[in-house]
């Protein structure tokens, strides 16, 4: 089971597209998938059932208030091989108290959850939507992670800004063991956008081939709650998100 986190501290990136389309990308193929929202502004949980009732959330798990066996702690997608754990902005008082008593209990109680997860061989790929921010939840699931997948729009800042993210999540200790790997996100064919991307590439950082090209069809998936493989499957953002994923599988990250 490989656990990927999809991070960057800049907002506007492409964080939640890129999570919640790799996700059901992944289980078109076949793949078993586990989504874990770790945002409180729970917008991946709102794209695959923004009216559903959750019986469980990511916070719950964090708090130790969810269910002991597992599996009752996650719920269906209505995709085939697609399941979620859900978030709520009860993930912000995981913050105060983590502020308050310094505590370490939502760490641990994810690292069990997910031991439990890899020890009945449930899912092939766990993949965490992060917040733009360290917050308990988002720590928790960087220190889990075996890759941090870090969406990134080209600017001039772009290399600086990576370089600094990827530091700070290193300094958490035990996540050093993550690998790192940028996606160029909302690229297009302005001279700005090439010698970015160029510069990136040449940085000795790691960076996947396939870019995700700047599409109108993108914002208009997140209204329809769909990803683009159902809601423009010709357009080039969905033929994007299918390169990387192929990508993905192919490098044997999950």
């Amino acid at each position: 089971m490989r656990v990927i986190s999809i991070a960057n501290f800049k907002g506007g990136t492409g964080k939640t597209v890129t999570a919640c389309n790799v996700a059901a990308e992944l289980a078109e193929l076949g793949r078993r998938v586990l989504l874990i929202d770790a945002d409180p502004q729970h917008n991946a949980s709102d794209f695959f059932g923004a009216d559903y009732d959750w019986p469980c959330t990511l916070t719950d798990v964090l708090e130790g208030t969810a269910e002991e066996y597992w599996p009752d702690n996650v719920s269906a997608t209505g995709r085939e091989g697609l399941d979620i754990l859900p978030a709520d902005m009860g993930l912000l008082r995981l913050d105060l108290a983590a502020i308050a008593n310094g505590s370490s209990e939502a760490l641990r109680r994810l690292t069990d959850f997910l031991d439990a997860v890899r020890e009945d061989d449930a899912y092939d790929a766990v993949i965490f939507d992060c917040p733009p921010s360290f917050t308990a939840a988002s720590v928790a699931a960087l220190v889990n992670s075996d890759e941090v997948i870090l969406p990134t729009r080209v600017d001039a800042f772009s290399r600086a800004g990576v370089e600094e993210l990827i530091g700070q999540i290193r300094s958490l200790g035990r996540s050093t063991k993550a690998a790192f790997r940028i996606l160029i996100t909302m690229a297009d064919r302005t001279n700005l956008c090439r010698q970015g991307a160029g510069a990136l590439r040449e940085s000795g950082l790691w960076v996947f081939d396939t870019e995700i090209r700047d599409c109108v069809k993108v914002g208009e998936s997140t209204y329809a709650r769909q990803p683009l493989s159902e809601y423009a499957p010709r357009s080039t953002a969905a033929a994007d998100y299918k390169a990387l994923t192929a990508e993905i599988v192919r490098e044997a990250t999950c």
